[in-house]
């Protein structure tokens, strides 16, 4: 090849666009280069990376030496004096203001230590760990990024705004970069990851985990998916014993940690611990330890991200059970039930909403798939955990908690009522049949249903139908101008559903819902305090009062559950019931209420 085309590819590597730089990397691997091209490669390094100044420059001068150590025999770049002078001069890249600099340093870093071995490790190790200590605290009086001075603007408009409920400290430190914390921490997975295993059994790995583990609880939650992952990799290359024999207790401490991550209130750093905790059940443990040590620590959390709000920590939580259970997941659950109620129990506490309703769907699944022997000892408890939830400010978790106690009392009716539930908590119920959301009344008609199937409880089926007739004749006083959410657009069912309200006309302005700060979702205001109202796509907080015909749409979804538990009490009176509330027109939403009509008819 030419040396002025060489020249053009190696240029590629320093274009301002992504695009230019990513198609000078595509050439420069596809080239064979003969030794005075490796020598003309070598000085093109030195000279890009001896400026420092232009980060294009730096950033293309490490990509290159990069595909240089890949694709070029190592001992002839140890003769040419490229590996020397590249093993000096990486370390001050680390220095650039550049995050891709310092990612890209750490990655030639890594490259060099898969050749070097132990020694340059060892070499590199303590300036690495300085590095990530160092930034480990914020210096306050640094200058601050355009990101961080919007954070501190959104904390100043806090304080002229209701809706905005999270604290100025807690929105800076869980989202503002730390300095070059997060690339130092980077430079040490890379690092850990092509050192041959061989030579990291003879690291001493106590600094490098004392380390990761201040990562993975550090305040900022960038700080903590970065710790996760470099945990994961350090768990790959067997991190948790010294030699293959050996016993090491990390392994009960890399669990206890990993268990943390997965009950984060961040969804990326739920994904990344549960990286890390797939990576934990493919590595053999250690000698003297079997999985069953770490099952009642890290189940509970595995089995409750199953049913988490943020889809991609759900389906791959679901995946992840499938493959270490293999198909005992029942067993094992049943077998470390108390931890399993317990984590449950204490997550339906938890500040993020998300999190309340994923635990309350985790609590009816053990109602609804395990023995009801093993869960007799824990009724007490999960009746009080989900009485506790049935009350909560946002309706995703009222209604599964619904959902979970409609199945745990329809199972335990005795218990229940010796817990002075006489009427099995019928006025709840039909608070919820009240709703103003059309799948929280949809829940609360089957979980009616169900309790009604499991007891022979004449009054309190009485109770209930008195309850149907109120309603429907309520309709009566249903304004015209009618609000509320349509159940077509409102018919998602559990974690992961849209629980969003379609508003339209006047209420589409309402200044509760206009021009308000949005966040992501199970992330910043629905986790910093349960039940505040503070705004996101799941916000359910600011409930309203039902309107007549939200009442009596809930009269008519118990009327069809009842009838298709009891197809022999649907008497012609509640047909004619269901048929007279279908009459009244006279409201905006009518509609609605005669598609539910006509479902249950």
């Amino acid at each position: 090849m030419e040396a002025t085309n060489l020249l053009s590819t190696l240029e590629l590597l320093c274009a301002p666009k992504k695009l230019d730089r990513e198609r000078g990397e595509d050439q420069l691997n596809n080239i064979s280069l003969t030794s005075d091209e490796v020598k003309l490669v070598s000085s093109w390094i030195e000279e890009k990376l001896e400026g420092l100044s232009n980060w294009e420059d730096v950033f293309g001068g490490i990509t290159a030496a990069i595909i240089l150590l890949r694709n070029v025999d190592y001992g002839s770049l140890v003769d040419i004096g490229i590996v020397g002078k590249l093993e000096d001069q990486v370390v001050q890249c680390h220095d650039n203001p550049e995050f891709r600099v310092r990612i890209a340093a750490g990655q030639l870093m890594g490259s060099l230590c898969r050749h070097a071995g132990l020694s340059l490790f060892n070499r590199y190790l303590p300036t690495v760990i300085q590095g990530v200590i160092t930034n480990l605290e914020r210096n306050t009086e640094a200058p601050v990024s355009e990101a961080e001075l919007s954070l501190r603007e959104l904390n100043i408009a806090k304080e002229h705004s209701t809706n905005l409920s999270s604290s100025s400290l807690s929105i800076f430190h869980d989202t503002a970069g730390w300095k070059n914390l997060e690339t130092w921490m980077k430079c040490l997975q890379e690092m850990v990851s092509n050192l041959p295993s061989k030579d990291f059994i003879k690291v001493d790995k106590t600094n490098i985990l004392e380390l990761t583990f201040k990562a993975v609880q550090h305040v900022n939650r960038f700080v903590r998916e970065t710790g996760y992952d470099v945990l994961s990799t350090m768990i790959s290359r067997h991190l948790c014993y010294t030699e293959p024999e050996a016993k090491e207790p990390t392994y009960i401490n890399v669990a206890t940690q990993l268990v943390k991550g997965l009950s984060d209130n961040w969804s990326q750093v739920r994904m990344a611990a549960s990286r890390a905790v797939r990576t934990l059940f493919e590595v053999d443990p250690p000698s003297g330890f079997t999985r069953d040590d770490i099952y009642p620590i890290l189940l509970p959390a595995m089995c409750l991200n199953r049913y988490y709000v943020a889809e991609g920590v759900r389906i791959y939580s679901q995946d992840t059970w499938c493959r270490v259970t293999q198909g005992e997941g029942r067993r094992l659950l049943g077998q470390y039930l108390v931890p399993a109620v317990d984590y449950y129990i204490q997550q339906s506490d938890a500040d993020n909403h998300a999190v309340r309703e994923a635990s309350c769907a985790s609590m009816a699944e053990i109602v609804t798939k395990l023995d009801s022997k093993l869960l007799l000892p824990c009724v007490g408890k999960l009746l009080d955990a989900l009485i506790v939830c049935f009350g909560d400010e946002s309706w995703p978790v009222r209604d599964a908690a619904c959902v979970a106690l409609g199945s745990l009392i329809s199972t335990f009716p005795n218990e229940t009522r010796a817990s002075g539930h006489d009427d099995l908590m019928a006025s709840q119920f039909l608070r919820n049949l009240n709703d103003s959301i059309p799948s929280v009344r949809d829940g609360a008609a089957k979980s009616i249903a169900a309790i009604l199937k499991s007891v022979d409880d004449q009054n309190l089926f009485q109770h209930y139908i008195n309850h149907i007739v109120e309603k429907i004749d309520g309709l009566s006083k249903q304004p015209k101008e009618s609000h509320g959410a349509e159940s077509s657009r409102v018919s998602g069912k559990g974690p992961g559903a849209s629980h969003v309200t379609v508003h339209s006309g006047d209420a589409a302005h309402d200044s509760r819902h206009t021009d308000q700060v949005m966040y992501s979702c199970g992330s910043l205001a629905p986790k910093l305090q349960k039940g505040r109202k503070g705004g996101g796509c799941h916000d359910g907080l600011h409930q309203r009062t039902s309107e007549p015909w939200e009442e009596a749409d809930g009269a008519i979804r118990l009327i069809g559950q009842i009838s298709n538990m009891f197809p022999n009490r649907v008497t012609d009176d509640l047909i004619e019931q269901l048929l007279k509330g279908c009459e009244y027109r006279n409201y905006t939403h009518y509609p609605y209420f005669l598609e539910t009509g006509k479902h249950n008819l």
